[in-house]
């Protein structure tokens, strides 16, 4: 019994985030502040769940060095938890300069599949280290870092800059407790239909190692529709157990 409640105190103050940065004192001064996205989860014409990505603060990471801290949430609606029910939470720190990641904590809730991890990757001493927690098991990653290297989530932002003309971003680096290459697939600009509204995207399939952006098992593939214009990502299309599931933008909101 008493290391059945040590172990339950220790998930706690686990799930609680390592990370504990210092908010900037004028985060509005930094133009993706508050930047975010929200939307809406469709299976077919059944409404499964809700979603959004949101810049939520800037903080500090040490002496000149500045991050956005990015959080993305995942919900299942009431109709499907009773079969699968989803409860996600991502948070990654990416450079205000766009050139690294500093972190990404994640919490998976996604039917029986379950688990907590955090990365942290410490430029200054050359390496990186966390932990995974999986089945009540703690797992501690570590390893050297030589170079510049990008979360999962804030890879996402790279193709988001409206001061690249072209999507072909190359020579990215992603780190998820090994260093792997971030290879994207550009299926070129299609016309793509959100209610009643027609929009021109970027098609891409992000792929790393052996995941791809936003899905935690092997073998499924997710594409993301990039607004040509506005750089915004309109709509993402998952393959998942029940089959493909399609997440269209609801509401976004940018300075």
């Amino acid at each position: 019994m008493i290391l059945k409640l040590l172990l339950s105190s220790y998930l706690l103050l686990f799930s609680s985030e390592p990370f504990k940065y210092s908010s900037v004192k004028n985060p509005e001064n930094y133009p993706l502040y508050k930047t975010r996205y929200e939307y809406e989860i469709y299976w077919g014409f059944i409404n499964v769940g809700s979603a959004y990505i949101e810049v939520s603060d800037v903080v500090q990471i040490s002496s000149g060095a500045y991050a956005y801290k990015i959080v993305s949430e995942a919900f299942s609606s009431s109709f499907i938890n009773n079969f699968f029910k989803v409860r996600d939470k991502n948070i990654a720190y990416l450079d205000t300069n766009f050139k690294r990641s500093y972190g990404y904590y994640k919490n998976i809730n996604e039917g029986r599949y379950s688990f907590e991890e955090y990365t942290v990757f410490d430029y200054i001493n050359k390496n990186y280290y966390g932990e995974k927690i999986k089945n009540g098991v703690a797992k501690k990653h570590f390893g050297s870092l030589a170079e510049d290297v990008f979360d999962v989530l804030s890879s996402l932002y790279l193709y988001l800059n409206p001061r690249e003309k072209e999507i072909d971003i190359s020579n990215i680096k992603i780190l998820t407790q090994k260093i792997w290459n971030l290879n994207v697939k550009n299926y070129g600009i299609e016309k793509i239909k959100i209610d009643s509204k027609k929009i021109k995207a970027y098609k891409l399939e992000p792929k790393v190692g052996e995941d791809g952006i936003f899905v935690s098992k092997k073998g499924r593939s997710l594409y993301v529709y990039i607004s040509k214009d506005e750089r915004v990502p309109v709509m993402l299309e998952a393959e998942v157990f029940i089959g493909s599931v399609i997440a269209k933008i609801r509401n976004f909101r940018k300075k």
